[in-house]
């Protein structure tokens, strides 16, 4: 279905800018002829069509990641860490396939892959009508939000109610401007195909996360399945590969700097048009809180996983995510610091009200827009230091059963009309095995969850938690809540969840308290965000629509998990002063790193290939080597992990899996200079496939 209000994204994009995350129709309106000298071969319609496809439409979304279509028999092919937490849960001490890599043999061979889900977009309807007609019989900011929220329900209902096997969304884009419906077949049955040893999926480790020259094979493979007749079912041993629509060819002719490069995927969220107090806020207070309790959070599961192999299986899926995350708030601070990110802002600000004093065309209600949107920033400085807590508190929730089914028990009787814990979550709370790993992993984590509150402002500090340390985290406070509570056991949960909003209100239990403190904190905090994004329908949008006016050219929305297209080339970049970085790297360079030690410790069949690489069908003879990984100068974020970067002719000559640490703070803007993506070259998965780890009917298959 075509989607007209697109056009008034697409009407000015008559350049070609490696910034942008661009709308599939915005990519149509391009100019194709610019695009054609950029090395661009296909025509729009074989790119992207509203009602037909093409090889856009190879683009699956998948965990959170994106993923591509690169055989007719639902081969999908994404990256390795993406699948991470899939292959570790299908790992045990002695099929260790996260250690030692998976090939399946034949489609019998392939293994269910638990939790992991395909979704595949059908088509996408405009229904920004019918949400602003919701929207405008609102009286306030709450109700806006609520009438929002109920507009959006409904539709997706009506949505997947006239279609069989389909999964429906609403996304709103440039703040409520415009909505989205987008209808999409959500595969179930996903199996694990392929998956390299983690000594080469996870090369360099954290060590070289984030960072520049890259030799990480970061990739696997998965079947997407479905009952005979088409239908999506769970795992049946009856169903069979999936035939999508479209898929990817696989490209061996390889790339070179200045090649035409497109990134097509899913990118989850970018802050493009933030304001500068907004910015300074993230800088100065999230980021640097998020970096510290996730740095020790990460430690206190290393060293558990440090003491049983099948622990560290267990908390090997978390240590990377988290790991992922902490990094990132280092490379924001890193890139907000040196980009001059705030700065920069600041003049767009100046210059902004300038324009508005001279501007003929500017509207009334643009004229106190901005002072509206600080007003906003303003009012979340207010409580950041809650909401920051309560979103660390979330990260960890899962490392920290017991306290988090406390937290759960305290909202539940809070909400509910008899003040009453639903009984399910009561079984739960009694359940003996929320202790699970109490000393190793969940006592450590909750001492951090509880220095975090204990470290607040005055002003901000959570009721409940002034024993904690007035001045500050105590240590021995913390000792006297694990020597006090009686909540180590299910029978001493019970006793007090049993009872109702009444008990609980009523526990002098240390640990209550803090359950107590943050339950109710995170109803709040609730309220809160409902207030802001209702108030943002308002504010927002009108903010939106001056920057349009100002800035006088196209707009692309900020990512919000759609699909994108992102255009750019192979680049290099220069991280700092009189360093310059190329833009591959080859197995050379894993040579020239390799130690013998995590994480610098590659597999003895990659040594033993690496001898005779020069007579393997994916040498490079330009590189003079087996090529690894490239630079693409595009506009990506997360959720563009697994990415599929094509050339010109829409063949599949990559994996995007990174940004460099330069580039981290790209959420907050696009630069020239530093904006760089890290990406597998297909060349290297075929290399490692054929020549270390070997799958020669996969090689087949993905050569056609």
């Amino acid at each position: 279905m075509i989607l007209r209000s697109f056009v008034l994204f697409a009407a000015a994009v008559c350049f070609l800018p490696d910034e942008g995350q661009w709308l599939p129709t915005q990519v149509r309106e391009m100019d194709w002829d610019a695009l054609k000298k950029r090395g661009m071969v296909m025509t729009k319609d074989e790119f992207w069509h509203p009602e037909n496809g093409g090889v856009l439409s190879a683009t699956v979304q998948i965990n959170g990641c994106s993923a591509s279509f690169v055989s007719p028999n639902g081969l999908l092919i994404t990256n390795h860490h993406c699948g991470f937490g899939a292959i570790s849960e299908l790992s045990t001490p002695d099929k260790n396939y996260l250690r030692d890599g998976f090939a399946a043999a034949t489609h019998a061979d392939e293994l269910p892959a638990p939790g992991v889900v395909a979704s595949v977009l059908k088509r996408i309807e405009d229904v920004t009508a019918k949400v602003h007609a919701a929207q405008a019989t609102a009286t306030s900011d709450l109700e806006r939000f609520q009438r929002t929220q109920e507009t959006l329900a409904a539709l997706v209902a009506e949505g997947e109610a006239k279609e069989a096997n389909t999964k429906c969304s609403v996304a709103s884009f440039l703040e409520g401007k415009e909505y989205h419906l987008y209808y999409r077949t959500q595969i179930t049955d996903v199996r694990l195909v392929y998956a390299p040893p983690r000594a080469i999926g996870e090369f360099g480790g954290e060590t070289d996360n984030w960072e520049w020259p890259r030799h990480t094979g970061d990739f696997s493979v998965f079947r997407a399945y479905v009952a005979p007749n088409g239908d999506v079912r769970a795992h049946h041993a009856d169903n069979v590969p999936f035939q999508p629509k479209h898929f990817l060819t696989v490209s061996t002719d390889g790339v070179k700097e200045g090649d035409l490069s497109l990134i097509l995927g899913y990118p989850g969220r970018t802050q493009r048009y933030k304001t500068s107090r907004g910015v300074m806020l993230q800088q100065g207070f999230v980021f640097p809180r998020r970096h510290d309790v996730l740095t020790r959070a990460i430690a206190v599961l290393e060293a558990a996983g440090r003491t049983d192999e099948k622990l560290g299986l267990e908390v090997a899926d978390r240590i990377k995510s988290l790991a992922n995350v902490q990094k990132n708030a280092a490379g924001m601070l890193f890139g907000l610091r040196n980009n001059g990110t705030i700065a920069r802002k600041e003049r767009e600000e100046s210059e902004f009200t300038a324009w508005l004093r001279k501007a003929t065309d500017a509207r009334s209600e643009w004229t106190t827009v901005l002072d509206e949107m600080f007003a906003m920033d303003d009012a979340e400085a207010a409580t950041i230091e809650r909401d920051t807590a309560i979103a660390l508190f979330g990260m960890i929730a899962e490392d920290m059963p017991l306290l988090a089914a406390m937290v759960d028990g305290c909202a539940a009787a809070t909400t509910t009309k008899d003040g009453k814990v639903p009984t399910r979550l009561l079984r739960a709370i009694a359940n003996e095995a929320l202790a699970t790993n109490l000393d190793t992993v969940q006592k450590p984590l909750i001492r951090i969850t509880m220095s975090d509150l204990a470290s607040m402002s005055k002003a901000q500090r959570l009721p409940g938690t002034e024993t904690l340390g007035a001045d500050g985290f105590d240590e021995k406070a913390a000792d006297a809540v694990f020597a006090d509570t009686k909540m180590l056991t299910g029978a001493g949960r019970s006793e007090v969840f049993a009872g109702g909003r009444d008990a609980i209100a009523a526990s002098t239990d240390p640990l209550v308290a803090i359950a107590r403190a943050i339950a109710t904190e995170r109803l709040s905090l609730q309220k809160r965000m409902r207030e802001r994004a209702g108030k943002m329908l308002d504010v927002g949008r009108r903010w939106i629509a001056a920057q349009e006016a100002f800035r006088g050219k196209a707009f692309y929305p900020d990512a919000n998990s759609t699909l994108r297209v992102s255009i750019g080339q192979v680049a290099g970049y220069s991280p700092r002063e009189a360093v310059t970085y190329a833009p591959q790297t080859t197995v050379a360079g894993i040579l020239q790193k390799e130690t013998g030690k995590e994480p610098f410790a590659s597999p003895k069949a990659l040594l033993e290939a690496a001898k005779s690489r020069a007579n393997s069908r994916f040498f490079d003879k330009r590189l003079g080597d087996v090529p690894v990984c490239f630079l693409v100068n595009g506009d990506t974020t997360g959720g563009n992990s697994g990415s599929p970067v094509i050339d010109g002719r829409g063949r599949l000559i990559g994996l995007n899996f990174d940004r460099v640490f330069e580039n981290v703070v790209g959420d907050f803007g696009w630069t020239a200079e530093r904006s760089r993506n890290v990406v597998c070259d297909i060349r290297y998965v075929l290399w490692v496939m054929e020549s270390v780890f070997p799958a020669p009917a996969l090689v087949k298959e993905l050569l056609g």
